[in-house]
């Protein structure tokens, strides 16, 4: 199969906290991976790393074979990377349709007129 991710040595600590240690995985396309770990084992900051929300302080992320362990996060969502987090924080004065339409806008790439929402 063809691969989609690659986790190559990465790592990365807070001070004293060791969130990620060499880690190493690679997964292909229609595999399904479970993180799984007790509260402040990584998970979320794993996820982050993958995302671009931090960066890693050893180690390298492939997407596609693409290497985009410099990437800022805006640019990764632009590939299709991005996450969904726990406590949800849409715009309050928007729908639900238009709150959708925003992050697809957002991750097309789309900015200023380019933005128009309409049914």
């Amino acid at each position: 199969m063809a691969e989609v991710l690659r986790v190559t040595g990465l790592s990365k600590t807070f001070g004293a906290i060791r969130v990620a240690d060499d880690l190493n995985f690679a997964l292909d396309l229609g595999e399904c991976l479970g993180i799984i770990g007790p509260n402040g084992a990584g998970k979320s900051s794993l996820l982050n790393l993958i995302v671009g929300l931090i960066k890693p302080d050893a180690g390298s992320i492939r997407v596609v074979g693409q290497d985009i362990t410099a990437l800022p996060a805006h640019r990764r969502v632009r590939l299709g990377i991005g996450r969904a987090f726990q406590i949800p924080q849409p715009f309050p004065h928007l729908t639900v349709y238009e709150n959708v339409l925003v992050a697809a806008f957002m991750a097309a790439g789309c900015t200023g007129r380019r933005l128009r929402i309409g049914r």
